[in-house]
């Protein structure tokens, strides 16, 4: 939500005034992110200087007496919207979180100064191959992903959500929050009980803000069930005409997409903007793995196509994009109900080095306690959301608002399996069981396929010639990956996980390179 520089010794007697688009004092800035969905206030006195940059619908106000009476913990119980409070007193600078993780913060100290920003590369100077994090890299190249204050940087952290991050001269503390209470058992339904009802009601109640806003509104739209649950209920609030974007896939599997896109664009009166997936597929020459660009090395699989999607979003006057993430999450089943997938054998990565094997025994340390909204959710958003800032677009996501996830803790499991409640709830609305019951949905599988076969195995190919980062380092055994990359000229699959790697090696090698250096 801001990104800034802190210099301690600027605080002793600090001369805030706003210029231009930051606060200022001395050679200390404050720089909220300029959105209309955005709003930001300043309060100073003798004592101290606190900043708040909140979302339009978080209640949280400097003005307000509970923010005075609760101090930090305000903001992070607070129950609705996305907020970020800095607390700025002589030799310290306190930074509190909220609940809704929309855009990351990264701290890096440089001695006596606190950088942060929304944008990793932002901090390159501060992001060395030499002081990588092993168990963060080590989660990266296993597919074994965690929520965590740690970042791919033994010198950068992320603030999580209700977290709370402390610079002195002593350096940055991180405290993390208290577990957030969860219903942890299912209820049964009352006789007569319609969860639609509640689905709908709890959709509006999250969407309103942001629909009557004024401002120009998107939606990502796959074609799936969650994005279309989002497009009907915005629809059904009355809201401004929508415009789709997506990214279609190939051949019939496509073909199938498309048809239930038109479909739900018909249904809900938008304008549908379609971008072929696999002229974005990754690696793909002019992207942004490719061009040099430097971009933070955990960037999903699908940057490029992602990307395109939000450049042609904010060419088309978009500055709200609603998604339909977190729909997966709130109807998954819990541990008790369904035991989850293995993780991603190591057999399969079978080129790491010793430095990550000896890490994989840490993955699960320091990971933040349970949170508010869903993890894996507030993971995405770090990877996913820069990409819409940047375009000047900020992403809502409905499916996080808290009381919608509170309410889908409760459903029973025969209501949240396959996601029968997204299917009831679309069929209600008029659409199809090609739109709410399809064979066959569309996946990105032969995007990957394809980036891979005809991009990646060259990248893979010159990375290898060049010398690799991640092999200088010990968390790679290159003989090894020269095996498989060999191999998979020959055989009928590449394996996806290569990606991982690769994409890890090229984002790495990106914010090493002087700017716009061919990383790959």
């Amino acid at each position: 939500m801001l990104s800034f520089r802190l210099a301690l010794a600027d605080l002793t007697r600090p001369e805030w005034h706003w210029d231009t688009d930051r606060w200022r004092s001395g050679e200390s800035w404050v720089q909220p992110i300029s959105h209309p969905a955005l709003r930001h206030e300043i309060d100073h006195d003798a004592r101290a200087t606190t900043i708040l940059v909140r979302d339009l619908v978080s209640p949280v106000t400097l003005a307000g007496p509970a923010l005075h009476a609760g101090g930090c913990d305000t903001i992070a119980d607070t129950a609705r919207g996305d907020a970020l409070l800095m607390h700025l007193q002589p030799g310290r600078i306190t930074l509190t979180a909220g609940i809704g993780g929309t855009s990351p913060l990264y701290l890096a100290a440089d001695g006596e100064v606190l950088h942060g920003t929304w944008d990793l590369p932002v901090l390159r100077r501060l992001t060395r191959p030499s002081q990588l994090r092993d168990r963060a890299v080590a989660r990266a190249l296993t597919r074994r992903h965690r929520y965590s204050s740690d970042t791919l940087f033994t010198e950068v952290t992320m603030l999580t959500e209700r977290a709370i991050a402390t610079f002195t001269t002593a350096g940055v503390q991180f405290a993390y929050p208290p577990p957030a209470e969860h219903v942890t058992h299912a209820r049964e339904l009352r006789p007569g009980a319609d969860p639609r009802d509640g689905l709908a009601y709890l959709l509006t109640e999250a969407l309103q803000p942001w629909c009557t806003s004024g401002a120009g509104i998107g939606l990502e739209l796959s074609g799936g069930l969650d994005s279309a649950t989002v497009a009907v209920a915005a629809h059904q609030l009355g809201a401004p005409a929508l415009r789709t974007f997506g990214l279609v896939v190939e051949g019939a599997l496509g073909a199938e997409q498309h048809r239930r896109r038109v479909e739900i664009t018909d249904r809900v009166g938008a304008t549908d903007d379609v971008l072929r997936a696999h002229e974005h597929a990754p690696f793909c020459v002019g992207g942004v793995r490719t061009s040099g660009t430097a971009h933070d090395p955990r960037g999903e699989f699908y940057r490029e196509a992602f990307e395109a999607l939000a450049d042609r979003a904010a060419h088309r006057g978009v500055t709200i994009m609603l998604t339909g993430n977190g729909g997966d999450e709130i109807m998954a089943p819990r541990i008790d109900e369904l035991p989850p997938p293995p993780p991603q054998s190591l057999a399969e990565v079978s080129w790491l080095g010793p430095r990550t094997l000896d890490a994989v025994a840490a993955i699960d340390e320091n990971l933040a306690p349970s949170a508010v909204l869903p993890t894996p959710t507030l993971m995405g958003f770090a990877i996913h959301h820069p990409a819409y800032l940047r375009g000047g677009i900020w992403p809502v996501t409905p499916f996080t608002h808290p009381r919608l996830v509170r309410f889908a803790e409760q459903l029973p499991l025969e209501v949240r399996r396959g996601k029968k409640l997204y299917r009831d709830f679309l069929t209600r609305a008029g659409l199809s069981p090609f739109v709410t019951h399809p064979k066959r949905t569309e996946h990105f599988r032969d995007l990957m396929q394809h980036g891979l076969r005809r991009h990646g195995l060259l990248v893979a190919e010159r990375l290898l010639a060049d010398g690799m980062l991640l092999a200088d380092h010990g968390f790679i055994d290159p003989d090894a990956l020269q095996r498989i990359v060999r191999d998979a000229h020959q055989s009928a699959t590449v394996p996806s996980v290569l990606c991982d790697t690769l994409v890890l090696e090229v984002g790495l090698r990106s914010l090493a390179a002087p700017d716009t250096a061919p990383v790959a």
